[in-house]
């Protein structure tokens, strides 16, 4: 018993306990005078006192604080991070997470990208009545878009025609009072002017008529249904009348009117008279001074009237008081339109019906000398 309470004696030390490297030892005196090595015990595992040390300085504490007063706050500093920010808001904001196994968080900047895949493709739409195949509003606006497109297309008003009229505006140019037409081009479209437009006439020619158009390739190029001065262009080319587009039409340029040009190559004065007539101020002889025929005879007066024209308006002057004289647009006609000239050398004005091609059929009474003068002529659908 003595040796085992003298063995347990030498190891009881004056200190049980020293601070300092681990790695190393140091010399203990035994409590019977001898002396032992034993490693130390590290500070900087175990503290002397509180919580200092490396165990004060690494120890988590749980956070009972509501919020931190950080303006950021980070997740995986060390690779590629998350940082929550609050800088730069107004008022506080709460935001909760969806309680969802597949929802991801969706910022304010990819909501407004128009981006593929972004902005209205991650927005949904609710459709009770199965009108979209798809289900969001990129894809509701693609389909909305088709089908505006189609009732454009189905409902393009053809032929439509408002405005647009033609007056006198020098001996070079015309007035262009505003309106909408449809113009059925390249696509179909309702073009507009919306202030009366001087446009310079680049086609005159020696007695002759210049159509005037709605350009269609310049219409095209703007890429606009607003019509300005160079939207239109003009040619001594008559338009052809397409019933397809319901319109007079020159390729895909339609025809909104025509002047006439006198010997100097200059547009004859002329005026408008109600909503369909338009008038010549300087008359155009078509026939000189010559004896009238007695049978049905060509009167042709393509050179001043346009394609478009269905009747014209023209004096008729005879030598003879009491001749009769009738016109018609067939040359085998028995019920022609019949005027009285009631005085020698009387004149008077008549409203002749035309042919598709602008000619009359006419004969006298009698064999009289007769002169016909052009005044104008009324405008057909254009």
């Amino acid at each position: 018993m003595a040796n085992v309470l003298q063995l347990i004696a030498g190891l009881i030390g004056k200190q049980d306990i020293n601070w300092g490297d681990s790695s190393t030892t140091f010399s203990r005196e035994t409590h019977d005078g001898g002396s032992i090595s034993i490693n130390y015990v590290d500070a900087e595992c175990v503290p002397a006192t509180g919580l200092g040390g490396y165990i004060g300085d690494h120890l988590h504490a749980q956070n009972t604080d509501s919020l931190t007063t950080s303006l950021t706050f980070g997740i995986n500093g060390g690779g590629i991070s998350l940082v929550f920010s609050s800088t730069g808001l107004s008022a506080s904001r709460t935001f909760t997470f969806p309680d969802t196994g597949d929802q991801e968080l969706v910022g304010g900047t990819d909501l407004v990208s128009t981006a593929a895949g972004l902005g209205a493709t991650l927005v949904g739409v609710a459709d009770a009545g199965g009108y979209f195949a798809g289900d969001t509003v990129e894809s509701a606006l693609q389909a909305a878009g088709l089908d505006i497109e189609t009732l454009q297309d189905e409902t393009h008003n053809r032929g439509m025609a408002n405005g647009l009229e033609l007056s006198y505006g020098s001996t070079t140019t015309v007035w262009i009072d505003g309106g909408m037409w449809a113009l059925t081009g390249t696509t179909d479209r309702h073009v507009y002017l919306s202030t009366q437009t001087q446009y310079t006439v680049s086609s005159l020619a020696v007695s002759d008529i210049s159509y005037i158009y709605i350009d269609d390739s310049a219409v095209t190029a703007a890429d606009s249904n607003a019509l300005v001065v160079g939207s239109f262009t003009d040619s001594t080319t008559a338009p052809t009348y397409s019933a397809a587009k319901a319109g007079w039409y020159n390729g895909l340029d339609r025809c909104i009117g025509a002047v006439v040009s006198n010997a100097s190559s200059q547009i004859r004065q002329f005026g408008v008279y109600s909503a369909s007539c338009c008038i010549l101020y300087e008359s155009v002889e078509a026939r000189a001074q010559a004896a009238a025929p007695v049978s049905y005879t060509e009167l042709n007066l393509s050179s001043w009237v346009p394609v478009f024209a269905t009747m014209a308006k023209v004096v008729v002057q005879c030598n003879t008081a009491g001749t009769t004289f009738a016109f018609h647009v067939s040359a085998t006609g028995t019920s022609g339109m019949v005027h009285i000239i009631s005085t020698n050398y009387g004149a008077t004005t008549i409203d002749i019906p035309l042919t598709s091609t602008q000619r009359a059929y006419w004969l006298a009474g009698a064999a009289n000398s007769t002169n016909i003068r052009i005044l104008g002529f009324y405008l057909d659908r254009l």
